[in-house]
């Protein structure tokens, strides 16, 4: 299948790169160090969550397959006007701060502050990837978006909300896909209920022991993962319905 560049509107809610890699000091001190490398384009907070504007409610806690996970715990975060970036030990989670700006932009983003960080010299290799895109369809019955039907054993009834989770290997990679048709969803800003369709994506790399003087290799492994991601969401859509969404190639 030929793999559309970009889509509109895309709906993409979330776009969670996230990577884990060693060092051989505490992440206490290895914070300070890549502080210090920071360049003050950043803002930079500590608090407890909850507190950061937009952040990501689908993802407060722990995935139950193992998959893109955000901490509890303190957060120590760095944002600009694109992305935020959160550090918790061994661990470096991006996301686009206010929306979606194309993976062009968020790439370059995420290559540019690896660059400063590592100048710490304090990682000693990566070892995991994972990219995770979450997109809301509100008011969107996913029957008639995606390929994928949902049946049991009672054929008499129609079911119009349904809730889907999968994982399966793609490509030497873990594919942790969850489908979310017609669910109660609150808004919290408005503080209402609206019904909402969520295709959601986890696409992950565990297989990786990349040296830290080898961040270009590491950098096309991360494209490389969000090209598996891309697949998987565009497989899995209805042609018809991917027309709406005015693909370019």
């Amino acid at each position: 299948m030929k793999i559309p560049k970009k889509i509109s509107p895309d709906r993409i809610k979330d776009a969670i790169v996230q990577i884990r890699y060693q060092s051989a000091i505490p992440f206490e001190v290895a914070l300070g160090w890549f502080y210090k490398c920071i360049d003050d384009t950043y803002n930079y907070s500590s608090r407890p969550p909850g507190l950061i504007k937009n952040q990501i409610h689908t993802l407060i806690q722990e995935d139950i397959t193992q998959g893109i996970q955000i901490a509890l715990g303190h957060q120590y975060l760095f944002y600009n006007e694109n992305i935020k970036v959160e550090l918790q030990p061994n661990t470096i989670t991006f996301n686009c701060f206010d929306q979606y700006i194309g993976w062009e932009l968020y790439f370059g983003e995420i290559k540019r502050f690896l660059g400063q960080i590592l100048k710490a010299e304090v990682i000693e290799r990566f070892d995991r990837i994972g990219v995770r895109y979450i997109s809301h369809y509100p008011a969107i019955d996913l029957r008639n978006c995606v390929k994928y039907s949902f049946t049991f054993g009672m054929p008499q009834v129609v079911t119009d909300t349904f809730a889907f989770n999968t994982s399966f290997e793609y490509d030497s990679k873990r594919v942790i896909l969850n489908l979310n048709n017609n669910i109660s969803l609150i808004d919290h800003q408005s503080n209402t209920i609206n019904s909402m369709s969520i295709i959601d994506v986890d696409v992950i790399d565990e297989k990786l022991t990349i040296e830290k003087n080898s961040s270009q290799e590491f950098f096309d492994k991360i494209d490389e993962v969000h090209n598996k991601e891309k697949e998987v969401f565009f497989n899995i859509l209805k042609e018809d319905f991917l027309q709406t969404l005015n693909p370019v190639y």
